[in-house]
């Protein structure tokens, strides 16, 4: 028997992680209602092509169960572990976006190659390839912190993106393309790039995506009928149009929970894009409201989460995931009411889409791993002048500020 004096002391019992229960029941209220919804919504549709009002649903419940089994796994794992898996993923990304051009594999929709056919499930890898990229990017970041104003670090960030990007643009697929490019330069400016320079490159990025939005005829419709969508009801504006009159009949609280008409082939796929149009109808404004205030509860917790990251890169992808999540949402809710164009855009934790539905819980558990190790501190910006400063990359001007440097 071993009596040495290092044996009688016990070795330390590791704290046990504490997880965001705000961020967890915010998800599974979203996630819960997202399937309620879709059931409502397309439940009509799926009986009358499929012979079973629960079709939808199922394939959807798949994902929910794929994609939890994804977040309790991200969650226990350290987020640093991340930065080791950030080439893998890279890679992995390229190889799915390849995957899409195969016969055999690849599924089309409507002229755009987009998916990866794995039985039941489609896999859209252009969703897996925001979460891959955004963590190569971030852990490429992480180690030039302070150094990101240099023109080497700057063009191999470049080099991290483009073949996505790339890969991405030719399915085609112009949403995605515009979320990727819009969420790294999110994530340069959580990172410290000086303003001068976010102003330079969001003035090329909105030039080239302006153009790639014209160089179509389709997307040049879509402006149209989204600038006048009351011109062309039965044509181009019709989604919009029928949308909105759902929105406007449901009224303060709604005609009641499955009693949507819009639903009834009037809406094309309520299940999907416009979901939320179904929601406004049968749940009215008052549902509406509800669904606004979760995602707004959503971005303050993903930034306090963010807030209270114990190092620079798990600020940095926190930020940038929570934006990733509810930017989509605000898209999303804006092509509902026509306030931007017209967009194939989901509703996180709502719309029907396998992929999305596991790519975003994958995120929920990122986020959860990195509220786990988080920790209190006095706030860094004491008001705009000092964000301002920040974001230029200059220290604030109130001593003691923290800034994340490691």
């Amino acid at each position: 028997m071993n009596t040495s004096p290092s044996a009688a002391v016990a070795s330390p019992v590791p704290a046990p992680r504490r997880y965001d229960l705000r961020l967890i029941c915010l998800t599974a209220a979203l996630v819960a209602w997202g399937l309620l919804m879709m059931y409502s919504a397309s439940s009509f549709e799926a009986a009358e092509t499929y012979k079973d009002p629960w079709h939808y649903v199922l394939r959807q419940g798949v994902a929910v169960v794929l994609g939890i089994v994804a977040l309790v796994g991200l969650a226990a794992t350290p987020y640093r572990r991340l930065r080791d898996w950030a080439p893998g993923l890279w890679m992995a990304s390229l190889v799915l976006l390849a995957m899409v051009h195969l016969p055999g594999l690849s599924h089309s929709v409507k002229g755009a190659v987009r998916w990866i056919e794995l039985g039941p499930l489609h896999f859209q890898p252009a969703e897996f390839t925001k979460l891959a990229t955004l963590i190569a990017l971030a852990t490429w970041l992480h180690r030039n912190r302070g150094d990101i104003h240099n023109p080497r670090t700057f063009a191999i960030s470049a080099c991290i993106v483009a073949p996505q990007v790339l890969g991405v643009i030719i399915q085609p697929d112009f949403g995605s393309t515009a979320i990727i490019l819009v969420l790294c330069a999110v994530m340069y400016a959580v990172a410290g790039l000086r303003t001068v320079l976010m102003g330079t490159l969001g003035g090329i990025g909105a030039i080239a995506l302006a153009l790639v939005a014209i160089a179509e005829p389709y997307r040049i419709k879509r402006i149209t009928s989204f600038i006048h969508p009351f011109a062309d009801c039965s044509g181009d504006g019709y989604q919009v149009c029928q949308s909105l009159l759902a929105l406007h009949q449901g009224g303060l609280i709604g005609r009641g929970m499955g009693q949507s008409v819009a639903k009834l082939l009037f809406l094309p796929e309520p299940y999907n894009d416009f979901i939320a149009a179904v929601l406004g109808e049968e749940l009215g404004l008052v549902g509406v409201v509800s669904l606004i205030v979760a995602y707004v509860g959503l971005a303050y917790v993903g930034f306090r989460i963010a807030r209270r990251a114990p190092d620079a890169f798990g600020s940095v992808l926190a930020s940038t995931f929570t934006v990733m999540i509810v930017g989509q949402a605000c898209l999303n809710l804006g092509v509902v009411m026509s306030v931007v164009p017209p967009k194939g855009l989901v509703l996180p934790f709502m719309s029907y889409g396998a992929t999305a539905m596991m790519m975003n819980l994958a995120a929920v558990g990122v986020l959860l791993s990195i509220s786990a190790e988080g920790v209190d501190r006095p706030p860094a910006f004491s008001g705009w002048r000092d964000f301002l400063l920040a974001v230029r990359g200059q220290p604030a001007l109130r001593p003691g500020a923290v800034r994340l440097s490691s």
